[in-house]
């Protein structure tokens, strides 16, 4: 289950923003963007955003559709307007943290439609979209993307989702130069695959990932839940030194399906830079 609205508003009356930077200096020389992945927060960009400030990240991604804010009409997509467009870019700003990817978003198959998606995008300072668009389609967002000099990395969702298959997927971008994997690890794992398996198989085609550390809800249960990172049963140590050997550099998320707040949130962003730190020695 999910937690409420309520829920989380008391958690962040509860947690206060964090004084102390965390050492970022070895994700930084690895080349890595810890980024908050805003589905995760189930708030409005704007509180989004606030949360990403209070983790001591300044990285984010937005996913289509978000409210803007309490006070600010409008959802996050290419229907923004200027003003909504300088207003999210104000507050990203003031909070010291940049939009650098959005997702998951749709790209039409239609080029003339597609651009104007790539035109929002420009505008907002993207620099990745991630998206799940049609096989026939991706020649064409290919090309697009080297124009807006944007990347596009493929999302997966699980089995049997277009993208869930990570061979299926490679078989279709091995020879485009501007669309990779948005490896979402927990997808994967929900699939039946071991994601460190992939990571290894495909590791220099990824662009982007959607992290999570996972456990079954209970003995023999298919499904799983979100755990703080470094606490499941996804291997995600062994997923960041495959990302080290793999020469890997771009935005790694922090995504929850479940059982989010700040406070395990933190969790998250402390094992992370600790590994991060142990890994660039």
């Amino acid at each position: 289950m999910r937690i409420g609205i309520a829920a989380l508003a008391l958690s962040l009356l509860a947690w206060p923003v964090f004084a102390d930077s965390p050492d970022t200096s070895g994700a930084e020389k690895l080349g890595w963007e810890l980024t908050l992945q805003s589905w995760t927060t189930h708030g409005t960009v704007e509180s989004s955003i606030d949360i990403a400030k209070q983790l001591g990240l300044h990285y984010i991604e937005i996913y289509p559709g978000q409210d803007l804010g309490k006070d600010i009409k409008g959802k996050w997509g290419p229907e923004m307007t200027d003003e909504q467009i300088k207003q999210m870019l104000d507050i990203a700003k003031a909070a010291d943290v940049k939009i650098i990817d959005t997702g998951v978003i749709g790209i039409d198959s239609q080029e003339d439609k597609a651009r104007k998606l790539f035109e929002w995008a420009k505008k907002v300072g993207i620099t990745e979209i991630v998206s799940e668009p049609e096989e026939r389609a991706l020649p064409m967002v290919d090309k697009l993307a080297a124009e807006y000099d944007i990347k596009v990395a493929l999302h997966d969702h699980p089995k049997f989702a277009r993208y869930w298959d990570p061979e299926y997927t490679y078989d279709h971008i091995k020879d485009l130069k501007h669309i990779g994997f948005c490896a979402d690890v927990g997808h994967w794992k929900r699939s039946g695959l071991e994601p460190a398996l992939v990571l290894s198989k495909y590791g220099e085609k990824v662009y982007s990932l959607h992290f999570k550390d996972l456990v079954p809800d209970g003995p023999n249960s298919k499904n799983w839940h979100d755990v703080p990172w470094g606490t499941g049963e996804s291997k995600a140590a062994e997923m960041l030194s495959i990302l080290k050997q793999k020469g890997f550099r771009g935005p790694i998320a922090i995504e929850y399906e479940s059982n989010w707040s700040v406070p395990v949130g933190q969790k998250c962003v402390d094992w992370f830079y600790e590994q991060a730190n142990l890994l660039a020695k």
